[in-house]
């Protein structure tokens, strides 16, 4: 059942909204390349639309102590605002290749991290807002190492050997950290039969000619 009337104003579709941590205001993301904060409780706009974009918004987030508003867009760009004033806190953040569809503050407000269509994962310092450096953390790309190649081996960032699948299990392989149960499953359940498993230079037993 819906509570109170609706929150009417943007003009087009609303992609995103999240409350602040305090509960009082809401906050929306929409396709008319706006941000609005509303008052959770009468429903009514707070100040001026948040403007500076280029095209439309697909995602906004709140810091935990509500100072600040993270917003990610389809121009591949994060932004930082300032909740009370509604004004943009330094330069755009670029990085990704595409849209961003997700951004989420830590629990603790010192980080940023964003997902994007471009299937990659960006953390960010949130003060000052910069990326945190390649060497201390690469950008995580969903799925860029889960194809076997020509020989049916999985590899790491550095091509460096994980495991081994057989042909028969290649079709469908989706990333390294995860097991995926078809929605079609009748028990939702799986279990692992490690009678052959291998593990350490053994692993080399499972494929003739290979080195450790």
């Amino acid at each position: 059942m819906a509570i109170g009337n609706f929150l009417e104003g943007h003009t087009g579709y609303v992609w995103s909204v999240a409350y602040s941590p305090d509960g009082r205001c809401i906050i929306s993301g929409s396709h008319d390349k706006t941000i609005r904060i509303w008052d959770a409780k009468t429903g009514t706009a707070i100040g001026e639309p948040l403007e500076g974009y280029a095209d439309h918004l697909r995602c906004v987030a709140s810091s935990p102590d509500g100072k600040h508003i993270i917003s990610g867009s389809a121009d591949s760009t994060i932004r930082i605002w300032d909740a009370k004033t509604g004004a943009a806190i330094g330069r755009p953040l670029t990085g990704h290749a595409s849209i961003v569809k997700s951004i989420a503050f830590s629990p603790d407000g010192q980080h940023i991290v964003s997902g994007s269509s471009d299937r990659s994962i960006h953390v960010w310092n949130s003060f000052p807002y910069t990326p945190v450096q390649p060497s201390a953390r690469d950008p995580i790309r969903a799925g860029a190492f889960a194809q076997p190649d020509a020989d049916g081996w999985v590899r790491d960032s550095k091509n460096g050997l994980l495991y081994w699948v057989p042909p028969d299990c290649r079709a469908g392989l989706h990333s390294p950290a995860l097991l995926t149960i078809p929605p079609t499953s009748h028990t939702r359940s799986v279990s692992l039969d490690f009678e052959d498993f291998a593990f350490g230079t053994s692993w080399t037993q499972i494929f003739p000619g290979s080195r450790p």
